[in-house]
């Protein structure tokens, strides 16, 4: 085994460091009605809820502790080697997997609204061979793929456990997040319920969804120039003052020198935030 230097020393002697303080603080948590205890479970709960809606394994608590060790193991290299500006990566370190996990939660959402019409249409295609829909949701199952599938096959497997079919479609519908399949699931519940031709309902149901579909892509080409004329005008300004600065230094000195600088100073700031929101408020149009 080869020797350790100094700086190997540091490392080895920060990581035991590490591990021996995030150890005491888990046992110092106190009770289950401890406050630090009582947010830890909230935190681990709104993980896992959101691993759950992702089809992932629940490791809330695993996250967590691995963000607890990374957020000590930043602040101990800083100490120890003198950086502080590794500090900055505790934002990073506490709030980067909840961040992650919303991302990928909207970019799943946006997966199952492309595919609700065709899961609704194939529906159709299907109670048209069978009366059963729990028959049919599982014939429809086979034959999507990606999100939607993984949401009914996940429905199939509770009906079989023994839940009404009613109550696992509504369990999928609260759990997939997205609007135009909760719609979907919506039409085949009521159908099932006040009876009629089911088939023509969800038939009329995806032409509707096909229709808002085309609709919100014709608004996403109308607003496009307006949107990359909000991040011009966003962008813009900061970068002439960092030009003015960068040629003349003391050129913004009255505005952070004097109380009347100051004053103009956060008026422009305001105005600008103001005006950013208020193109982007314009730009957020909804089908």
């Amino acid at each position: 085994m080869l020797p350790l230097n100094a700086e190997s020393w540091k490392l080895v002697t920060l990581l035991a460091a590490t591990l021996a303080s995030a150890a005491a603080i888990w046992g110092t948590v106190g009770t289950e009605r401890a406050p630090l205890r009582v947010q830890w479970g909230r935190y681990v709960d709104a993980l896992n809820r959101r691993l759950r809606r992702l089809h992932q394994p629940r490791n809330g608590a695993v996250i967590g502790i691995g963000q607890i060790l990374a957020a000590f193991f930043l602040v101990g290299t800083a100490f120890v080697l003198r950086m502080p500006v590794l500090l900055l990566g505790l934002p990073l370190a506490f709030g980067a997997p909840y961040v992650v996990l919303e991302l990928r939660l909207k970019e799943r959402v946006v997966k199952l609204d492309h595919q609700a019409d065709g899961f609704c249409l194939a529906l159709a295609n299907a109670l048209k061979a069978t009366p059963s829909i729990g028959a049919a949701f599982e014939t429809t199952t086979g034959l999507m793929s990606g999100p939607v599938q993984e949401e009914m096959s996940l429905a199939n497997k509770e009906t079989k456990l023994g839940l009404p079919i009613h109550e696992a479609i509504r369990s999928a519908s609260a759990r997939a997040g997205s609007i135009k399949l909760a719609t979907v699931l919506a039409a085949v519940l009521i159908g099932r319920q006040i009876g009629g031709n089911l088939t023509r309902v969800l038939e009329t149901t995806a032409a509707t969804l096909r229709e808002l579909e085309r609709l919100e892509g014709v608004v996403r080409q109308k607003t496009a120039d307006g949107r990359m004329q909000l991040w011009g005008l966003s962008l813009i300004p900061p970068m002439i003052i960092y030009a003015i600065h960068s040629l003349d230094p003391t050129f913004f000195v009255p505005l952070h020198a004097t109380f009347t600088g100051k004053m103009c100073l956060l008026g422009a700031v305001v105005m600008y935030i103001l005006g950013v929101a208020a193109a982007r408020k314009v730009l957020m149009v909804d089908v």
